[in-house]
């Protein structure tokens, strides 16, 4: 009896919150404040935020999905590399089809109207904790 008493608190100590066992991995400070500033940028006045497969709506029918990210080779902010790399992304333009754009690609034209993709979170960090990595998300303003 003892034993199963035991092996139950050992079970629930481990639990989380989140349904998972064991404790979470911290992130480390310079990954959180960047974040931080990430998802400030995605709340930017006239930016509309989208993570992949849902719509970032520009008003007066332009709207753009996110649907993939093809190359992100990004260097990471604490790593020095020999060039900065970039971030490649296919997305949906409602009413016009799939194109490719990049986080360099600056204002995009289409019927529709311009847009540009002005922010994106994750950071490129070397150091991101196993599974701690959160979803993409792109901010996006008509151009």
């Amino acid at each position: 009896m003892r034993a199963i008493l035991f092996a139950a608190f050992a079970l629930a100590a481990c639990a989380t919150n989140d349904g998972g066992l064991g404790p979470q991995t911290p992130l480390p400070h310079h990954i959180q404040m960047d974040l931080a500033q990430r998802a400030e940028a995605l709340r930017a006045r006239g930016v509309v935020a989208a993570g992949i497969n849902e719509t970032a709506d520009l008003g007066d029918g332009l709207r753009i999905r996110p649907l993939e990210v093809l190359e992100d080779s990004r260097c990471p902010q604490n790593a020095r590399c020999v060039w900065a790399g970039r971030l490649r992304l296919r997305v949906n333009v409602e009413g016009v089809g799939e194109r490719e754009i990049a986080d360099d690609a600056g204002v995009i034209q289409t019927p529709r109207g311009a847009f540009e993709l002005v922010a994106i979170s994750p950071g490129p960090w070397i150091d991101w904790p196993e599974g701690a990595k959160p979803p993409y998300r792109f901010g996006f303003r008509r151009g």
